[in-house]
């Protein structure tokens, strides 16, 4: 009976081990849980304060582009907003040009470059008129005017012929 009695201990003892462990392991994770949830919770709240922080940006730049007055150390920024906006028109103008494209003066259809009228509104459009910008970063090659060898548009000097571009 000593051998059962001491296996009988040993799997006791076993048994409140395993039992201790699964209760730690379970209180555990269930703090982990709570703390994932906690975490989430402060993280969508803060996602709301982003989003009404940019709302309230939004509501001082509309005040700004109204002519209404706004705190003197916002116009500043606001002044750059204006600029970004300003920038990302001349991107948009760029883009449709690399597609021959433009948008109509008096409706603000996409029409083609070349269109001297608009075919949604039939409004007369100006001739396109093309900054130097525009033009040096459409070229992708030169092609020289007396071997009219192909090169890239750093170059300087034709490599077959020595022209001077």
């Amino acid at each position: 009976m000593e051998f059962k009695d001491k296996v009988k201990d040993v799997l006791d003892k076993a048994g409140d081990v395993a039992e201790k462990t699964y209760k730690t392991v379970a209180d555990k994770s269930s703090k982990f849980m709570e703390e994932t949830k906690l975490k989430i919770q402060a993280s969508d709240i803060e996602d709301e304060i982003t989003a009404t922080l940019g709302e309230i940006g939004v509501m001082v730049y509309e005040k700004y582009k109204s002519g209404e007055k706004v705190a003197p150390e916002l116009v500043k920024e606001c002044k750059r907003i204006e600029k970004m906006y300003k920038d990302i028109d001349k991107i948009d103008v760029k883009t449709l040009y690399l597609k021959d494209l433009r948008v109509c003066e008096e409706c603000k259809e996409t029409i083609g470059i070349e269109n001297k009228f608009c075919p949604h509104c039939g409004a007369k459009q100006k001739k396109v008129r093309i900054p130097v910008e525009k033009v040096e970063e459409v070229i992708t090659e030169k092609v020289c005017p007396e071997c009219k060898a192909v090169h890239g548009v750093d170059v300087n000097f034709c490599t077959k012929c020595g022209y001077k571009f």
